[in-house]
C-alpha cells in the first residue's frame, strides 16, 4: 500500500511531511491525506517525491527491491 511505503520511506530517510509537501507544492492537509490512505498522489507527485527520497517510483509505491527470480 502507497501510504506504508510513504511512511516507511519517510522515517528511513528522516524527511516530514511539511518539507515533502513544500517540494511536491501541495498543502500539508493533501500531503498528509496521502500518509492516511484516503487519497493518493498522481504520478507527477509521486516521482517527486521519490526523487526527493531519494529513491524509485517502484521503490516508494512497492518497497524495497526484491531478489528476482530468474
Amino acid at each position: 500500500m502507497f501510504s506504508n511505503q510513504l511512511d516507511y520511506w519517510m522515517i528511513k530517510k528522516g524527511i516530514k511531511n511539511t518539507h515533502l509537501a513544500k517540494i511536491c507544492k501541495v498543502s500539508e492537509q493533501t500531503f498528509s491525506k496521502w500518509r492516511q490512505n484516503r487519497t493518493q498522489p498522481d504520478i507527477e507527485s509521486a516521482a517527486i517525491i521519490a526523487k526527493a527520497l531519494h529513491i524509485t517510483v517502484d521503490q516508494l509505491i512497492f518497497g524495497e527491491k526484491k531478489e528476482e527470480l530468474s
